[in-house]
């Protein structure tokens, strides 16, 4: 079967800012590109970059700078991508055709059409010389979609054989398969409330979610996160960091409870409201979710052995298996490139019925350095 072979490196930096994860990846595509396009892929190598404190302290102000200020940072991040990329080509030694640049999210307000991820890919191509796909969410959002989440294609491309997918990073999201479509949303924070919380207790995070398990529930603080209006509002929905930072992660905060009690309320806040959105999918779907459905869990949070315990006590008859383990902490990175890869092939990478958009977008800004690409 004719086939077209592209290589491509993916970018995410998560909104926990655990550092800059990168995916290289190859994928093979039916030059028909009819029905399921993609033949083949694999994850050839990957690489998380921590970011310094001083980078964690600026992406963490980012919202608070001026405009000036903040176009300054788009453009001095976009650098330290494209050399962070060129280190990782190098030590893989490896040529790729493309570069996919997810960046950095500042902002996202779907109901307002708009949304900000940062890291200039122009400057990217400018450093790498390859060609760099960046703003793959903003199409979206103009043909009235919420420009989020993205997960549903890795989803539909890589986990096809499960009903349902959680991706637990900074922020979750579920996605589920039915007649229509991926049907798919955020579910609330996840990493960014858990790591903020470990932190107090001077630990980057909570390793395999040792701290949480030790602690106890706190029903009024569970009872409060619950009842958070979002919660009740109908999809297609999304959440941006704002509301994390300034909506969720106050509750947990509350300082006259012990660490490892607010973790573990946390834990169970997030399990609760994952079984709460697969019980809602199934109602509006008309779909019956039993023992005989599977849920595959990636991104970071699934090494937070703790939280998935709780979450399959919670999705129970569901089955959940983990992703894995490359694809667990690499998921994000990979789909990017997976968008990127159908960018170049001018094939939609963004799920309507997930988004909420009027059609399929083709997503993606190309700036094309000093490199073309021959598709085959």
């Amino acid at each position: 079967m004719p086939r077209t072979t592209l290589h491509l490196v993916g970018l995410m930096s998560g909104s926990s800012l655990d550092g800059i994860d990168l995916a290289l990846c190859r994928f093979d595509f039916d030059d028909a590109l009819s029905g399921n396009a993609l033949l083949d892929w694999k994850l050839l190598s990957t690489k998380t970059i921590p970011y310094t404190e001083i980078w964690k302290t600026r992406l963490q102000g980012a919202p608070s700078l001026s405009g000036r200020d903040l176009w300054l940072l788009h453009t001095e991040l976009g650098r330290l991508y494209g050399h962070v990329i060129l280190d990782f080509l190098r030590e893989v030694d490896r040529e790729v055709d493309a570069i996919a640049s997810h960046g950095h999210t500042v902002f996202h307000f779907p109901h307002q059409g708009t949304t900000t991820q940062i890291g200039d890919g122009a400057v990217i191509a400018g450093v790498t010389g390859a060609v760099v796909i960046d703003q793959f969410r903003s199409l979206d959002m103009a043909l009235g979609g919420q420009g989020a989440p993205l997960a549903p294609l890795g989803d539909l491309y890589f986990f096809n054989s499960y009903t349902a997918s959680l991706n637990l990073g900074g922020i979750a999201n579920i996605s589920v398969k039915t007649p229509r479509g991926y049907v798919a949303f955020d579910n609330g924070g996840a990493n960014q409330v858990l790591d903020a919380l470990a932190q107090e207790a001077g630990l980057p995070f909570d390793a395999e979610g040792q701290l949480a398990r030790s602690g106890q529930l706190i029903p009024t603080m569970k009872a409060q996160a619950d009842a958070l209006p979002y919660y009740a509002l109908p999809y297609p929905k999304s959440l941006g960091n704002d509301w994390v930072q300034e909506v969720l992660l106050p509750i947990f905060q509350q300082p006259q409870y012990a660490i490892a009690d607010r973790l573990h309320t946390c834990c169970q806040h997030i399990a609760h409201q994952i079984a709460k959105d697969l019980q809602l999918i199934a109602e509006q779907e008309q779909l019956t979710l039993s023992a005989n459905d599977g849920l595959i869990i990636s991104g970071g949070g699934g090494f937070n052995t703790f939280l998935c315990e709780c979450i399959t006590q919670a999705v129970a008859p569901m089955q959940t298996t983990q992703a894995p383990a490359a694809l667990i902490g690499f998921k994000e990175a990979a789909f990017i490139a997976l968008a990127g890869a159908l960018r170049l092939l001018q094939q939609p990478n963004v799920l309507p019925s997930a988004t909420g958009a009027t059609r399929a977008a083709i997503g993606g800004a190309v700036h094309w350095g000093r490199q073309g690409i021959n598709l085959i």
